[in-house]
């Protein structure tokens, strides 16, 4: 179970473990973050399950009698409230929510949470309660994935299949999506000026009910391939109209609408997003022209600097490293070499959370959290494996190391079952 690749270093005394004030309600105790992770533990509804039917199993009951003292055995909780709740037990985490659907229209997968009705709202409240029980924070990530869905299932539910043309991947499409849109009659087509504005209304309705269901803030996802990024990519994008790629405004302008119109009406301490430069899942391109991504992001983090500056946020920019350009890879496989994330602080001076490799890689991890008072860094698989990964991390302990078979099964088992760290 133990990850033999992994060798702890001393981080103890670094700023991972120095506290951070993210806005005037949080303030974390570290800078480690908890990724949002994709686990297709949400029912057909898209509500996040908090059936407990794992609880009644002998191998919880094993579960449970091996990690005595670490787990809270006073209540039962629900499949997704518990892995969450395991996962925020190290007081002031910061955890940021599986991307969760801002709308039925935004999807295209089945068993995917989303947040834009009472019945999905009420279940994030009680898995966010969770996290408040131990003292820690919950961000919700906001997700429409445009042409990343299957057009399949978009057909079944009665939607189009919509980017920001109509370019279909073809450089590292999971699906066959050219192939299902042709099948189910579901072609790939540019959203209208229209299906642009419904979208932003949903980003907003989703953001609601996030607050209303206790999320300490939202997180826009504008990165690895999907509707957001696809507007920023010049691969995916070929429009002819305001939102095209004719100048850095038009290509970024989504962008800065779904921002501007959230953190006007919640305030934009508890608004942040997502960006993968250098990204190449769902067949984005920033690799293929590194000048232009340069240019074009330095230009991001400058506007949204100007906003800063001006009192409106963000609360944190988070960027996926060049070094995990392509997440369906193992750690230390699919880097884009001869780049660097590094420049952000040139031109945006809040909060980064910078995500990719930092556990195999943590001397890397140990170099950034030292080189300025603004960095948080953020764990995916790890914090899949290891519910209390943060200790580990401080005092050197080992590692558990993850089953990616049962990341996007629907059973408890590799979920809510990976050991605490015991002596």
């Amino acid at each position: 179970m133990i990850d033999k690749r992994y060798t702890p270093i001393s981080l103890k005394e670094t700023n991972l473990f120095k506290p951070l004030k993210l806005n005037s309600k949080v303030t974390l105790n570290h800078r480690g973050v908890m990724a949002p992770l994709t686990r297709f533990r949400a029912d057909f509804e898209h509500v996040p399950r908090l059936d407990k039917d794992y609880t009644n199993t002998e191998e919880w009951g094993e579960f449970k009698e091996k990690n005595k003292g670490k787990l809270d055995t006073s209540k039962e909780r629900g499949l997704v409230e518990e892995y969450y709740y395991q996962r925020s037990k190290r007081p002031g985490t910061l955890l940021v929510s599986e991307a969760t659907y801002i709308s039925a229209a935004a999807g295209g997968d089945d068993y995917i949470p989303g947040i834009w009705n009472e019945k999905q709202t009420n279940a994030w409240k009680e898995i966010i309660d969770a996290v408040h029980e131990n003292k820690s924070f919950f961000f919700v990530q906001l997700w429409n994935i445009g042409r990343q869905a299957n057009p399949k299932i978009l057909k079944r539910d009665g939607f189009p299949y919509l980017s920001a043309s109509g370019v279909y991947n073809e450089r590292n499409d999971f699906l066959p999506s050219k192939k299902l849109a042709e099948e189910s009659n579901n072609p790939l087509r540019a959203c209208t000026i229209e299906e642009i504005e419904s979208f932003k209304r949903d980003y907003v309705n989703a953001a609601r009910n996030a607050f209303k269901a206790g999320a300490d803030g939202v997180e826009i996802h504008a990165a690895n391939g999907y509707l957001l990024n696809q507007f920023l990519d010049l691969g995916s994008n070929k429009r002819a109209d305001k939102y095209g790629p004719q100048n850095f405004e038009n290509r970024s302008r989504f962008l800065f609408e779904v921002y501007d119109m959230l953190s006007k009406e919640f305030g934009a301490e508890r608004v942040g997003l997502r960006l993968s430069p250098y990204g190449v899942f769902g067949g984005m391109t920033g690799d293929q022209n590194i000048e232009d991504t340069n240019s074009f992001y330095s230009y991001i983090y400058d506007e949204f600097e100007k906003r800063r500056q001006a009192g409106n946020g963000p609360v944190y920019i988070s960027i996926m490293e060049p070094r995990c350009s392509d997440i369906t890879k193992n750690e230390g496989a699919g880097a884009l070499t001869g780049v660097t994330n590094d420049y952000v602080f040139d031109h945006f001076k809040g909060v980064v959370i910078r995500a990719g490799d930092l556990i195999l890689g943590n001397k890397f991890t140990k170099d950034i959290v030292n080189k300025n008072d603004k960095t948080l860094c953020m764990f995916g698989r790890y914090f899949i494996a290891n519910p209390d990964l943060i200790d580990r991390l401080e005092n050197e302990w080992p590692v558990n190391t993850y089953d990616r078979n049962t990341f996007y099964t629907r059973d408890f088992k590799g979920y809510v079952d990976y050991p605490f760290y015991k002596k």
